[in-house]
């Protein structure tokens, strides 16, 4: 069976989720506002009409999704359709990581990051950091948090072994990262005015000094590295294309026509990348070794992250 497992979808523009169980030839959609009303004690931290659910982590079957427009995240049991908990954190929640017994959350409008006791689910601390987080990578195995600021020209590493906060300062604004082995790379927008160019950089992790940067004409909107190759693939929502990049040979190998905004991207460890669309709404199955574009699947309005689990 090519593709198996569950994928759950962030339905930003109608507060909905979108969940598709390969296994079971099901798609289904799950109305939060409904779950927030046969819930009704836990409402009281919605201030707002919208909730805006943008991207979701998941650990021992509970789900967590940031919610952009609330300035929460929920706790839920998606399998039953039943929300657990609420908690507000910073304003404009974006990216949420899981990492041991945590979630360390981008505020993106409070220019914090929202760390969150999973066992209590109750807010451990806010760290203040540059200006838009917008992205969060975990290193594992030195424990550290980084942190991008897409308006700030830097990056926060946040030590949880030392209990201590650097920044190290960049070129240009950086909107997404992802740490391979010893390195770091950062997706950046040069947007000044007169051009509108984006380049990858490759940072070394031991002293943070620049050893590579490919430079490339257009916007950028999310960058996916594929673990132990220097491929890498880019989504454009300004031209609908998907990049598929050589960084080892600053090459450009495929630029795939797929409509639309194409923007947030997943691997499931195999041959398929899987990319929202906010405005095709559509969920895309690319697959890699084929190079091209396998199974469109409708799911909500303006859907954003997706959380793939067995």
């Amino acid at each position: 069976m090519l593709f198996k497992g569950k994928v759950l979808v962030a339905n930003t523009g109608e507060d909905s989720l979108t969940f598709i169980d390969f296994d079971n030839n099901r798609i289904e959609s799950i109305d939060l506002r409904e779950i927030l009303h046969l819930n009704y004690k836990k409402m009281s931290i919605l201030r707002g009409e919208l909730i805006g659910p943008y991207e979701m982590a998941i650990n021992k079957g509970y789900v967590y999704c940031t919610n952009i427009f609330d300035d929460s995240v929920f706790k839920m049991d998606i399998e039953n359709k039943v929300l657990l908990d609420t908690l507000a954190v910073g304003s404009y929640p974006t990216c949420i990581k899981y990492f041991n017994e945590h979630l360390f959350i981008a505020n993106t409008d409070s220019n914090s990051i929202s760390i969150v006791d999973e066992k209590t689910f109750t807010l451990a601390e806010n760290i203040p950091v540059g200006e838009k987080p917008t992205h969060i990578e975990i290193d594992e195995v030195n424990n550290n948090i980084y942190v991008v600021n897409s308006n700030g020209y830097c990056m926060d590493i946040i030590s949880l072994k030392a209990y201590e906060q650097r920044s190290i300062r960049l070129k240009n604004n950086p909107i997404k990262i992802s740490i391979s082995e010893n390195k770091i790379y950062i997706l950046s927008n040069v947007n000044n005015g007169l051009i509108n160019n984006s380049n990858i950089t490759i940072v070394n992790l031991d002293n943070y000094e620049e050893e590579n940067c490919m430079e490339m004409e257009g916007i950028f909107s999310n960058m996916l590295k594929i673990n132990n190759e220097e491929m890498i693939f880019i989504t454009s929502m300004e031209d609908g294309f998907l990049y598929r990049v050589d960084l080892e040979r600053k090459k450009l190998l495929s630029r795939i026509y797929l409509k639309g905004m194409p923007n947030k991207m997943e691997w499931d460890r195999n041959q398929i990348l899987y990319i929202t669309n906010i405005s095709t709404n559509m969920l895309t199955l690319f697959r890699i070794d084929q190079n091209k574009v396998i199974k469109n699947i409708k799911v909500g309005k303006e859907p954003n992250g997706i959380l793939l689990f067995n």
